[in-house]
C-alpha cells in the first residue's frame, strides 16, 4: 500500500467539522488536505478501503468531496457488486447514502440499473 495511505490510516476518521471548532484544527485539515492531495491516480480497492473508513458522520471542511471523487475513481476499474460493497464499508450513513444514489445514477445512465 502506498505510504498516502498508511499516512491516513495514521490520521483515522475525519472528525465532524463544527461551529465550535477553533483554529487548532486547522493543522487537522491541513494533514489530511495535504495527503489527500498528493494521492495520484489510480487507487488499489484496498486504497479505496481506506478512503470509505475517512468519511465523517457528515462533513469536514469539504474535504469528504475529495474523499468522494477519490472513491468514485474506482467504479469504471472494479465490478458493480465488489463497488457496492466497498460503499456498504461507509461509517457515514449520510455519505454512504449519497455514494448508494450517485453509484446508481451512474449505473443507470449506462443503461446497467440492475446490477
Amino acid at each position: 500500500m502506498r505510504k498516502e495511505f498508511l499516512e491516513l490510516l495514521k490520521l483515522g476518521r475525519m472528525p465532524n467539522e463544527s461551529i465550535d471548532d477553533d483554529e487548532s484544527v486547522d493543522s487537522t485539515i491541513a494533514l489530511y488536505d495535504s495527503v489527500l492531495e498528493s494521492i495520484t491516480l489510480p487507487i488499489s480497492y484496498e486504497e479505496g478501503e481506506v478512503l470509505i473508513s475517512l468519511f465523517p458522520d457528515n462533513a469536514f471542511y469539504d474535504l469528504q468531496w475529495t474523499l468522494l471523487k477519490l472513491v468514485e475513481s474506482l467504479i469504471k476499474s472494479v465490478d458493480n457488486k465488489k463497488y457496492r460493497t466497498l460503499i456498504n464499508q461507509c461509517p457515514s450513513e449520510e455519505w454512504r447514502d449519497s455514494l448508494a444514489a450517485r453509484f446508481n445514477n451512474w449505473l443507470e445512465k449506462q443503461g446497467n440499473i440492475s446490477n
